[in-house]
């Protein structure tokens, strides 16, 4: 499959992760007012706040319109809306950071508080998460964690190499990249 490549008038580095095809959302601070934390989506050397965007009425579809779910702390509201949502939403970002149109490219106001450059902002986790299950993914993490638990001649069970084995896991264990871990070893 080919894939597009979109413009947009945000500039994007060549080698950027995050083009206009690819917008990770995100929470973050601000570091000149550390008290808000904000939701947004990355692009380029950039973040884009998503409050400023519902704020102004960018939304303006038929499930958005309807939900401040991008004026809160984290992500939660906003993934419990669904696939439609979620559409909906990378459609408009998709159209209001085209170089094509003007809705936040021409409204300088808008665009200078919503279009942050990623030095000027600390990532925060941009979820509440209240539980999961993790997977082992490798034979090696498998045996690892089997060794822990029996003895190394029989750390992973005979089932292994034929279903995944899931565990419950930590979620006080989750934290964002770049967050020092202590290890208890």
């Amino acid at each position: 499959m080919l894939a597009i490549k979109m413009e947009s008038f945000v500039p994007v580095p060549a080698n950027s992760d995050f083009p206009l095809n690819n917008l990770p959302y995100g929470a973050c601070k601000l570091r000149s007012d550390p008290a808000r934390t904000r939701l947004c989506v990355a692009i380029g050397d950039h973040v884009v706040d998503l409050w400023k965007l519902q704020e102004a009425g960018c939304f303006s579809g038929p499930i958005l319109s309807k939900t401040e779910c991008f004026k809160q702390s984290t992500l939660n509201e906003f993934m419990s809306l669904g696939k439609p949502a979620w559409q909906e939403a990378r459609q408009t970002l998709t159209r209001l950071l085209s170089s094509t149109e003007g809705e936040l490219r021409d409204n300088s106001a808008l665009r200078a508080a919503a279009v942050i450059s990623q030095s000027d902002v600390v990532m925060e986790l941009p979820a509440h998460i209240g539980d999961y299950t993790d997977f082992y993914t490798s034979k090696h993490h498998a045996f690892n964690c089997g060794s822990m638990f029996r003895d190394p001649s029989a750390a992973l069970a005979p089932n292994w190499v034929h279903l995944p084995v899931g565990y419950h896991g930590r979620c006080s264990s989750i934290v964002i990249s770049g967050t020092n871990v202590h290890r208890p070893w």
